[in-house]
């Protein structure tokens, strides 16, 4: 797909401009995202004691609450450099994960299948729409897809 530059300026103006749209709702999954794992923080907390909080091997879930926290701070504040930022730091997140769970061999579980398996179609996903989007490209970017170019600065 072909883009055309805009200048900030012209990138304001442009109806598809902001934090809005279809970025509410993979907002809404990388918040939901964040819950599952601090739920399992609090599970392992639980069940194990608040002792293992000191684990290192426990930092994983720690990292995790990290490697999400850029895109939930930088998407509101329309942070130009919120889409690299965020598909490295996902991507990051998956194969650390990955790594830690399946070279164990910890992948016999049915339930870390499934949850490997979801977070990797939601990434491609996310990816996708990081990359794709109108919304993203326009706010983030500053640009237009290149054979609309009537948008990029609406009429007055």
């Amino acid at each position: 797909m072909k883009w055309t530059a805009i200048t900030e300026d012209d990138a304001r103006l442009h109806p598809l401009h902001g934090f809005g749209g279809w970025l509410y709702g993979v907002y809404a999954v990388e918040v939901l995202t964040l819950a599952f794992t601090l739920e399992g923080v609090v599970r392992v907390a639980r069940h194990y004691g608040i002792e293992q909080l000191a684990n290192p091997s426990f930092g994983i879930m720690w990292l995790q609450v990290a490697l999400h926290l850029p895109f939930l701070l930088m998407a509101p504040m329309t942070a130009r450099a919120m889409p690299p930022v965020s598909i490295a730091c996902y991507w990051a997140s998956v194969l650390f994960s990955l790594g830690v769970f399946v070279v164990p061999g910890l992948l016999m579980d049915l339930e870390v299948i499934a949850r490997a398996l979801f977070w990797i179609a939601w990434g491609v996903m996310f990816t996708l729409y990081l990359l794709r989007s109108r919304r993203v490209n326009v706010t983030y970017r500053h640009r237009v897809r290149a054979d609309e170019p009537v948008l990029a600065v609406p009429p007055v």
